[in-house]
Formats: structure tokens, C-alpha cells, sequence
């Protein structure tokens, strides 16, 4: 055989190679490629969707957050503020202070106030109690007995406080008239 045809069947052949090559890539490889491609795309809007999914699990879990503490923050507000008159309740810790200061109470009176007026319409009256008291005790017991009122978890304010020597003068006993208002929620 001449150089002249051998180098054209060796044309000839790496043509029927190439087109060969071509073939295959366009059967075989560029179908996978389309499909890998495909299942990428999906498999990042999966993953987009997770995360988006995962996000608004997360915010819920933060309002739900936020609702426990405003409930937390109602019911802290509540103890310092009732919704009611309670007035057994604020008796009872008048009482409680009183046996804890060492001083004795001698009599009391309830007089409810009329409701404070309010120009926003959303926010709660505030209603008041008026308490006189008489208490009995030693001048330390009673000023322990004062602090312990108005420090109270109740909101209570001293409006007046009277103190006068229960009988002998010289012994450290003494009458305490005092009158306190204390608030809650209409």
C-alpha cells in the first residue's frame, strides 16, 4: 500500500472515530448530564425549602416564647396589681406583715374609692381601697412593720401614719393609726 492511502484510511478512521465519539456523547453523556443537572436543581429547592421550613419552626417557637413571657409578665403584674378588690388578700398579707414585724393590729376599716377616670379606652381603671389601721407595738417592730408594707408585693401606699404612746410613756410601746391605699385593676 502507498503512504498516500494509508494516510487517507487513517483519515478516514479517526473521522468514523470522531463521529463514533460523538454519537456515544450525544446517546449516552448528554442525557445524564441533563438528568444530573435536573436532580441538582431539585435537590436545592429541597434544601431551600428546609431552610425555609426550619426558619418559620424557629420564628413560632419565638413568639410562642414571647406569648409565655407576657404571660409570665400579666401574671407578675397581677400580684402587684390584682384584677379584683381581693380584699381578703390584702388583709391576709397585712396580717402576715404584721405577725413578722412583732406588732399587733387593733382594728381596721375598709373604704372602697371611687375608679380613677381614663382617657384611652383600652387601658384598665384603676380602683382604689382605702385601710385604716391601728397597729401595736414597740417603735422598732412598727417602723420594720412600715417598711415591710410599703415594700410589699402589693402595691400599697402610705397616705397617713399617726404614732402615739400606748400607756405608760417611759415603756417602748405605742399605738401606730395609720392609713394605707393600696390599687387594683377595674
Amino acid at each position: 500500500m502507498k503512504t498516500s492511502t494509508k494516510r487517507i484510511l487513517s483519515i478516514g478512521l479517526a473521522v468514523f472515530l470522531f463521529i463514533g465519539i460523538l454519537v456515544v456523547y450525544s446517546s449516552f453523556i448528554r442525557p445524564e448530564v441533563s438528568a444530573l443537572t435536573e436532580k441538582r436543581a431539585l435537590v436545592v429547592s429541597k434544601e431551600n425549602l428546609f431552610q425555609n421550613q426550619e426558619n418559620a419552626v424557629a420564628q413560632v417557637r419565638e413568639l410562642i416564647g414571647q406569648f409565655e413571657s407576657l404571660a409570665t409578665l400579666q401574671g407578675t403584674v397581677s400580684l402587684a396589681l390584682p384584677p379584683e378588690e381581693n380584699v381578703t388578700g390584702i388583709l391576709n398579707q397585712i396580717q402576715s406583715i404584721a405577725n413578722l414585724s412583732n406588732v399587733s393590729l387593733g382594728s381596721f376599716s375598709i373604704k372602697p374609692l371611687a375608679f380613677e377616670a381614663t382617657k384611652q379606652p383600652l387601658v384598665r381603671r384603676l380602683g382604689t381601697l382605702e385601710l385604716s389601721l391601728i397597729a401595736r407595738g414597740s417603735y422598732t417592730n412598727l417602723k420594720q412593720f412600715l417598711n415591710s408594707l410599703e415594700t410589699n408585693v402589693r402595691i400599697v401606699n402610705v397616705e397617713s401614719f399617726r404614732v402615739v404612746p400606748a400607756g405608760d410613756p417611759a415603756a417602748d410601746d405605742y399605738n401606730f393609726n395609720l392609713t394605707v391605699v393600696t390599687f387594683y385593676q377595674e
